[in-house]
């Protein structure tokens, strides 16, 4: 068994694979090569807590059922597959010919080792569950290798097996995009679930978004602001945070994780649970000192879908969600008019809120709407153009140095 392919991506592979055979040979290899290599690799890195993370802890639990050993034997191959592409995820995707024959190539490797090892154990033993975890395994890898490189995520919903539990706080993660050192996430509440624990991170910065419809109290420090509209509030690292939801129904809490000094995905060994015995915090305005400074987003949203030419406006600047140690995250609501450029030196999470657009990223090009995520890769020219006569608003997402 193979992964299903585009045609784009399978001439990349024909050429790793020709490197591969040739002593690594790499004067084949074109810019264009590259820069799309960089998109598809970038679209394997954010499966890299999801999925791969989600498949092998469903492998474990699989493997606990199984009595065969060459089933057995299967299972513990695929796991150790996924554990590497896991680890995959916390290089850099070069900017050189490397990001084909080394990057791109063995998380091609791994995959189609993974699927190809799924599939015999599970026509040996056919009483697992193992048929079901390679199916959803493939179904949440094979957007990645059947488009054109640039990959477009949604947080409507939690995919089965593409998530994980954060530890110790017990709440389920979607995530959406992974850039160099920042992530946007989504964490999914369900009605009977108070909200997010209080918690903090010790290097890391985080942007927790509240969208309708939202109704509770969003905690930083000693303070807590009740909301009942969309807000986006800047959280700085070894800063206690939470979401107690009080609306009665399941809710989706958007929100960004960056750090410098660590990979994205710091969020998943980066938690320190914080115990709110004895703890008296006192209620602020949204927009007050005490919450940081957190903005009404939705209303900033109306406010651009009001404008007629283009304007971006940082809502958040890196130094109120960050450190000197760990840069900052920076967020930005941008409307588009026409056409404009997205290209910037640090890596940039774009999340479309309202209109239709078409996204360029080097030769690659695909059309996003509302809901839709994408990330641009440093050094790669990005255009967005809107399509039709709605207005097309983004929020975009940076980590920044920070002085």
């Amino acid at each position: 068994m193979s992964l299903r392919v585009s045609e784009r991506y399978a001439q990349l592979l024909d050429k790793a694979r020709w490197s591969h055979a040739n002593g690594r040979n790499a004067f084949h290899i074109l810019q264009s090569d590259i820069d799309d290599a960089r998109l598809f690799s970038y679209g394997y890195r954010s499966q890299a807590i999801g999925v791969f993370h989600a498949t092998r802890v469903a492998l474990e639990a699989e493997e606990n059922e199984t009595t065969g050993p060459y089933v057995k034997t299967c299972l513990c191959q695929a796991r150790t597959l996924l554990d590497q592409l896991e680890a995959k995820a916390g290089e850099s995707v070069p900017r050189d010919f490397r990001a084909l024959i080394s990057t791109l190539y063995y998380y091609d490797q791994w995959a189609n080792q993974v699927a190809q090892v799924l599939s015999k154990a599970s026509v040996r033993d056919t009483d697992s569950k193992l048929e079901t975890i390679l199916q959803r395994f493939l179904q949440n890898i094979e957007p990645v290798t059947t488009g054109n490189g640039i990959y477009v995520a949604r947080d409507l919903v939690l995919p089965e097996q593409g998530s994980f539990v954060v530890p110790n706080l017990g709440i389920s993660i979607l995530p959406v995009i992974y850039g160099d050192y920042h992530s946007w996430n989504a964490a999914f509440l369900k009605a009977d679930q108070v909200g997010v624990s209080v918690h903090r991170h010790h290097k890391g910065a985080e942007i927790h978004l509240g969208f309708s419809p939202v109704k509770g109290r969003t905690i930083v420090g000693n303070s807590f602001a009740e909301v009942s509209e969309g807000y986006a509030m800047p959280i700085p690292p070894m800063t206690d945070h939470g979401f107690d939801n009080t609306s009665g129904h399941d809710h989706i809490v958007p929100f960004v994780f960056g750090s410098r000094t660590m990979t994205g995905w710091g969020i998943f060994f980066d938690v320190e649970p914080r115990s709110d015995s004895g703890i008296q915090r006192q209620a602020h305005p949204l927009q007050s000192p005490a919450m940081n400074h957190s903005v009404f987003l939705e209303r900033a949203l109306q406010n651009a879908i009001a404008q007629s030419n283009f304007s971006r406006e940082v809502l958040i600047p890196a130094e109120r969600a960050g450190s000197h140690e760990i840069g900052g995250l920076q967020l930005a609501l941008g409307r588009v008019h026409g056409k404009v450029e997205l290209s910037s030196e640090h890596y940039r999470i774009v999340s479309v809120q309202s209109g239709k657009g078409r996204v360029r990223i080097g030769s690659a090009q695909t059309d996003v709407g509302e809901h839709d995520h994408f990330g641009v890769p440093v050094g790669l020219k990005c255009t967005l153009t809107q399509v039709g006569d709605d207005p097309l608003v983004f929020l975009d997402a940076m980590i920044l140095p920070i002085g």
